[in-house]
């Protein structure tokens, strides 16, 4: 009994120094009236209606009188993220494709991202006149806001890639544009572009190849309007120089003089915006005509060129009138043979080659890296191009850091970084990947790492399509696809 008794004291004088403790939840404190918190879930609430198309928004009543401190600071800063949410959707580079039933990944990360926002509001709403029943609510709603913040921050930065994309493409259009109707134009601009892609080969910026429909002519409904097909010319040109940028340093003649090569291959085409819109996008072969049209377009850009920039150095003429010249002399416009063909007209041709085949066209899907790679090597082979500077592609390896692959297990993944070892022929298709889904398509909470040139099992299956990425990826990584 007196153990009993001895207990029983000890949890009485426990008791007492509990109730003489300090309350540990903070005293509610009247709402701060400047948030306007009713007005901005009001405001909030038609925002929804025109992103998410939403037409009967249940409401939950006005919020509770009293707040703690915490619930403040949470709904501030929810305040924040949903005006921060606003500018990013008031961006013409996004809302220029947020239609209702658009498939762009950023409508659908938006959208995700606003019923994020929206379950904060409701949550606000139902909050409790209680401070521990606030300081509750109070842990969801913090997490809630962080993964907003961390969504609002990769749709900023897949914005910015698509402005960065938008804004060369509409640089080259312009001067294409410029050229043909023999308006003021300058080859610094061109120039600064052609540094720009060096600059991201050099940081080692993953391979983005830029899509543009044929017959588009503006980047946003505010944009600039371009004829087509300007931009999808430009786009092929900006891909095809980002190629140039990446291996042009790996020869000899270029190494020392990169600027001249990247910058040919960004005005290589200038002569296709003569060519008919419709002829481009024929899905059948070409008539004669046609045919006679198109092969002309080497010839008359590299006469345009020295017509309006008489001063240009002969290499770069000669390299644009030459991208399409073979050894065997069955190339067009003048059938050159061999060593007849400029240095820079080969080097052209081996990228223009890669590129067009990892873009889409009207008669073929693009291929993946891998097989468009394989394709070159093959033409090499043949004799239809450059040997040497074919095999100056394999320092992309077949798959360039940013692709999206698809693993032997069904993972998928994005590749990182290509380790090449010369001495092992098969680290060129066994990069490091960062694997983002599991075997069943999905999603792991965070990428995991893993070294394919490290380990004898497992391997890449494919390259993923950029429809099959987006697919996929989109609502997580719409930065990454």
């Amino acid at each position: 009994m007196s153990d009993t008794r001895k207990l029983l004291e000890r949890i009485t004088a426990f008791r007492r120094r509990l109730e003489a403790t300090p309350q540990l939840i903070p005293e509610a404190v009247p709402i701060d009236c400047t948030l306007n918190l009713p007005a901005e879930v009001e405001a909030f609430r038609q925002s929804l209606r025109s992103f998410v198309g939403s037409s009967a928004l249940v409401d939950e009543g006005p919020l509770p009188t009293v707040l703690t401190d915490r619930a403040r600071q949470l709904l501030g800063r929810a305040k924040e993220l949903l005006h921060r949410q606003r500018s990013l959707a008031l961006d013409p580079h996004f809302s220029g494709q947020a239609a209702p039933d658009s498939s762009d990944v950023l409508v659908q990360h938006h959208r995700e991202t606003v019923a994020l926002l929206e379950s904060v509001v409701r949550q606000a709403q139902v909050f409790s006149d209680s401070p521990s029943e606030q300081v509750r609510w109070c842990e969801g709603m913090a997490t809630t806001l962080a993964v907003v913040q961390a969504r609002q921050e990769v749709q900023e930065r897949a914005l910015t890639q698509r402005k960065i994309v938008s804004d060369r493409i509409d640089r080259l259009a312009h001067f294409f544009t410029a050229i043909h109707t023999n308006m003021p134009a300058t080859l610094q601009s061109v120039a600064q572009l052609a540094e720009e892609l060096l600059e991201d080969a050099r940081q080692g910026q993953p391979l983005r190849f830029a899509e543009v429909d044929i017959t588009s002519t503006q980047a946003h409904p505010n944009a600039t309007v371009f004829p087509a097909p300007a931009r999808f010319i430009a786009a092929h040109c900006l891909n095809t120089a980002q190629v140039v940028a990446r291996i042009v340093h790996h020869d000899y003649e270029w190494a020392a003089r990169p600027l001249l090569p990247v910058f040919t291959a960004l005005v290589m085409d200038c002569g296709m915006l003569a060519v008919n819109v419709a002829v481009l996008a024929k899905t059948e072969p070409l008539a004669t005509d046609e045919r006679r049209l198109l092969e002309a377009h080497p010839k008359y850009g590299a006469e345009l060129l020295l017509w309006r920039f008489p001063n240009i150095a002969g290499p770069l003429a000669a390299g644009v009138a030459s991208h399409h010249e073979r050894a065997d002399g069955t190339g067009y416009p003048n059938g050159l043979r061999q060593a007849d063909i400029p240095s820079l007209g080969r080097l052209l041709r081996v990228c223009d080659v890669y590129t067009a085949l990892r873009e889409n066209r009207p008669h073929r899907a693009a291929l993946d890296s891998r097989a468009a790679l394989t394709e070159v090597l093959l033409f090499a082979e043949r004799g239809d191009i450059d040997r040497d500077f074919a095999e100056y592609l394999l320092h992309l390896t077949f798959y360039p850091i940013g692709t999206i692959v698809e693993l032997l297990d069904g993972r998928v993944g994005r590749v990182v970084a290509n380790p090449v070892r010369r001495l092992d022929p098969r680290s060129p298709s066994r990069p490091v990947v960062a694997v983002l889904t599991d075997t069943e398509g999905r999603l792991l909470p965070h990428p995991e790492h893993l070294d394919l040139s490290s380990t004898e099992r497992g391997g890449i299956l494919r390259g993923l399509s950029a429809e099959r990425s987006r697919e996929l990826l989109g609502s997580r990584y719409p930065d990454w696809v």
